[in-house]
């Protein structure tokens, strides 16, 4: 059974990053993240994994440096 704590909407994972939704959006989809690490879940509204949002860090983290 998955853990509910481990699962996040755009607006966490944006505010989390400090991006607007709708950026987070199109990255994420250029990143081409799996079915189970992303999904759809409503107008504009995404669930995303740890795993994703560990992908998503590195990705950002990485930029800065």
């Amino acid at each position: 059974m998955s853990d509910v704590r481990t699962v996040f909407i755009t607006k966490e994972v944006a505010d989390k990053l400090d991006l607007t939704p709708t950026y987070l959006i199109r990255v994420a989809r250029e990143m081409n993240l799996s079915e189970s690490e992303m999904r759809d879940a409503g107008k504009r509204t995404y669930l995303f994994s740890q795993e994703a949002v560990d992908k998503l860090l590195k990705r950002f983290n990485g930029n800065k440096q």
